[in-house]
């Protein structure tokens, strides 16, 4: 049986695999990227509950505060906002929804690798799969010297797509968990903001 190099196999199956690999190049990057954004935006939610009065008191600098980004968007959102409660209320639901769609960023699109990888492995399977028969109706008979090229072609289209789809499907679901317990976070620190500003 003849073998075959990846680069024969992917001579043959150029379209499918080039697309592919360039999904597994834009996943990556924006995994890298994601993940370096959210290393800095870790909050210790207890700790800051304990220091958000201090800081609205401004016993605290900057500085000294502790809170990561969002919160500390949050924190000078409230501090520059006016004195009325809806006038708070409203910068501090605004800096909450630019901060999640700000986390949200490129997020959607490893999702969209997740969904589409498999069944672009799963065509370029198909697209194998009838370049092996094809090669049977042209050599009038069977036989794995015939179909190698193709079933090599499928098989390693299939075998990309999932190494594509995995990583993609994991880190979509680790970061969409990440966004919502930061969003739940900065939720909670923008409630305790306005209780505690509504009482002076």
């Amino acid at each position: 049986m003849n073998s075959f190099s990846v680069k024969e196999i992917f001579l043959l199956g150029w379209p499918i695999l080039s697309l592919l690999l360039a999904c597994s190049v834009l996943s990556l990057a924006v995994i890298l990227e994601r993940w370096v954004f959210f290393q800095k935006r870790k909050i210790d939610l207890k700790d800051v509950l304990k220091k958000i009065p201090k800081i609205l008191s401004r016993e605290l600098d900057e500085a000294s505060w502790g809170a990561g980004e969002p919160l500390l968007s949050l924190l000078r959102s409230a501090l520059s906002s006016g004195e009325s409660k809806s006038s708070l209320e409203l910068s501090l639901d605004r800096e909450v929804r630019m901060q999640v769609s700000e986390m949200e960023k490129f997020v959607p699109l490893l999702g969209t690798v997740a969904g589409a990888a498999p069944f672009i492995g799963l065509l370029g399977t198909v697209m194998g799969i009838i370049r092996a028969f094809k090669s049977i109706a042209v050599s009038g008979g069977g036989g794995p010297q015939v179909v190698a090229a193709g079933i090599a072609e499928a098989l390693t289209a299939t075998a990309l797509g999932l190494f594509v789809a995995i990583p993609a499907l994991v880190f979509y679901n680790y970061y969409s968990t990440k966004i919502r317990r930061l969003t739940e976070s900065m939720e909670i620190c923008a409630d305790e903001i306005v209780e505690i500003l509504s009482k002076k």
